[in-house]
């Protein structure tokens, strides 16, 4: 049997969780002296409310080898297979740990896929693994099927505040700054991993413009198979443009409100689109 692991930054829904039954290794993030396991010790609503009354930007940091250990040995000794998906590792560190877990159990059955993104590509990926499991599949199939299938996901997003991603060390000050004083928002996509900044706009409205441009392009281009809108506390903004992106393209689009890992790096209001294409 071919098993799933994957971390926090899914932001996977409870009863998705144990539909298929999912395992779930935490990240996590630490205000001050208080350490939380996201998704465990603090809730998405619990985090923005820290974020917005905290003085200093939270620290966040990626499981221990032990922490995936702890889940990988007990379904080994159930002889199952584990796919293993987690968050870019241009962006966190988890990606490392799990390799070093996987060495330590001295393993192949083990298949760790780096996303090269997080949120919703996970989950995409997910789905992509549950169908390979479901057509009965073999393992090694289902691992190389899940890696291709990567090369197939695109990910954009506009931030309100920049200061956010540049503490953080995810965007470089030289662009933060211009950004500060010019007002500008910038498009940021992950490539290869990694976040870059793909164009500017002069205001959020714009901003928010130039995302839905760019889901019609892909459409167009390379067609949409799945589509979804990342958002932070602005939870009603990103319920709208769900619906401005269904009465656009007339695909049905998810919708997921990411937590303490993901809001560190985008602050409090950002908007953002996950896609697989065809």
């Amino acid at each position: 049997m071919v098993r799933i692991v994957t971390d926090s930054t899914a932001y996977l829904d409870e009863s998705f969780i144990k539909e298929n039954d999912i395992k779930i290794v935490p990240l996590k993030v630490s205000f001050g002296e208080k350490h939380f396991r996201e998704g465990v010790d603090i809730t998405t609503n619990e985090f923005y409310k820290y974020l917005t009354e905290s003085e200093s930007l939270p620290k966040t940091s990626q499981p221990s080898a032990q922490d995936f250990i702890d889940v990988y040995k007990p379904i080994l000794e159930k002889d199952d297979d584990i796919i293993s998906i987690h968050i870019s590792g241009g962006l966190s560190g988890t990606i490392n740990t799990a390799m070093l877990a996987k060495k330590t159990l001295n393993t192949e059955k083990i298949c760790i896929v780096d996303s090269l993104s997080t949120a919703l590509i996970i989950r995409f990926l997910i789905e992509k693994t549950l169908e390979s499991i479901k057509n009965e599949e073999n393992f090694e199939r289902i691992c190389s099927s899940v890696k291709a299938q990567v090369k197939k996901m695109l990910s954009r997003f506009i931030l309100d505040d920049l200061n956010y991603m540049v503490k953080g060390g995810r965007l470089n000050k030289a662009e933060a700054l211009a950004g500060s004083i010019l007002h500008i928002r910038p498009i940021v996509s992950f490539t290869n991993g990694k976040t870059k900044v793909e164009g500017i706009s002069r205001s959020w409205k714009k901003a928010k413009a130039r995302l839905l441009h760019y889901a019609e392009k892909i459409n167009n281009d390379a067609g949409i198979n799945k589509i979804g809108v990342h958002c932070g506390i602005n939870l009603k903004e990103g319920k709208k443009f769900k619906q401005e992106i269904e009465k656009i393209l007339k695909i049905p689009t998810a919708l997921l409100q990411v937590g303490s890992i993901l809001g560190t790096y985008g602050g409090p209001k950002w908007l953002g689109l996950g896609i697989e294409t065809k």
